[in-house]
């Protein structure tokens, strides 16, 4: 199934397509953690099912396939299967319930590949097609390129905390961006900022190669 999102990036659309389940395997996991995170978010998905509720009372029956109870069923089996080992792995504690259920290990451990000076990142193989999910390392004082976006773009951070243009991202907040954006997040001094990042189309970079360099050399 390929990911749904809308077209242009706001909370609450994200919320609801989540509330909704239309969103990509990817963009959830990134959803999930976030509403750990975020009471607020809670509620306000809490508020949406709500109503996806009363849509549906309104709908006319339709038949269901004959295994539907059994495929319901496997399906709470697996959600509580993430309760309890993969998510007990150490060194993951503090980061969200719903991605520790979809680490193999300790990030600490983790092979963490070169991206950027001062970013390194580590692919996550859990988005649908189209969908690109990474977990992101950033050094203090160190960023990311300059770019835009060919899709949406969704960050949450986990730890640490960056700032992008005259705004600060700490643990458990989530910045949006897409096409019309053009931005360079930097990480805040005291901590490697560690984020989740999803996105359904291409990073275009738009700093020039002397920019990078003297951020390699920094």
């Amino acid at each position: 199934m390929n990911a749904h999102v809308p077209l242009s990036p706001s909370m609450e659309s994200l919320l609801a397509e989540y509330a909704s389940g239309h969103l990509g395997h990817g963009m959830s996991v990134l959803m999930a953690s976030f509403l750990t995170l975020s009471p607020s978010a809670r509620r306000q998905v809490e508020t949406f099912e709500t109503l996806n509720g009363v849509m549906l009372d309104d709908v006319d029956a339709v038949d269901m396939s004959n295994n539907a109870l059994d495929a319901m069923l496997m399906r709470l089996d697996d959600s509580e299967a993430c309760e309890t080992q993969p998510c007990n792995i150490s060194g993951n504690n503090d980061l969200p319930t719903p991605l520790r259920a979809v680490l193999d290990g300790p990030i600490e451990d983790a092979r963490w590949r070169f991206a950027y000076p001062g970013v390194k990142q580590m692919s996550l193989r859990i988005g649908d097609d189209g969908e690109q999910v990474k977990l992101l390392k950033i050094k203090p004082g160190k960023s990311a390129p300059r770019h835009t976006h060919k899709g949406i773009e969704a960050t949450l951070v986990l730890r640490g905390a960056f700032r992008d243009g005259n705004r600060l991202y700490e643990r458990g907040q989530l910045a949006l961006a897409d096409q019309h954006i053009q931005h360079r997040p930097r990480a805040e001094a005291g901590e490697d900022c560690i984020c989740l990042a999803v996105n359904d189309g291409a990073l275009r970079f738009t700093d020039n190669f002397g920019r990078v360099a003297r951020d390699f050399f920094a």
